[in-house]
């Protein structure tokens, strides 16, 4: 792995180094973390980005059909597995309460 590749160069954790070398650059430090994110668990980084696009007032349609929608069988029930033990709460039940119309049904034919 990546992460452990560093430390083992480095001394150091690569997403601390992250964090202090862009400190003062938000976009920059927001995409490497997504990078690092998905390079090393991919799952975590899709149900993150479907709570993310789904918390709050308003939902992300567009990022919730396109993560849903081009993710594999086995692929979406790793990302089931894992949004349910982060957020304690089935993906369904989750996409189901935020959309509506169309997009629900789309989702979960």
């Amino acid at each position: 792995k990546l992460q452990e590749k560093y430390y083992e160069t480095e001394g150091v954790e690569l997403d601390s180094e992250l964090e202090r070398v862009t400190y003062y650059y938000k976009y920059l430090k927001d995409g490497l973390v997504s990078l690092l994110t998905v390079s090393s668990d991919f799952y975590y980084y899709c149900a993150h980005e479907l709570h993310d696009a789904m918390e709050g007032v308003g939902t992300d349609e567009e990022a919730v059909t396109r993560i849903i929608a081009t993710r594999a069988d086995k692929d979406l029930g790793n990302i089931k597995e894992v949004f349910s033990d982060a957020f304690g709460e089935t993906l369904r039940s989750f996409v189901q309460g935020d959309t509506s119309g169309d997009t629900k049904k789309f989702l979960w034919r």
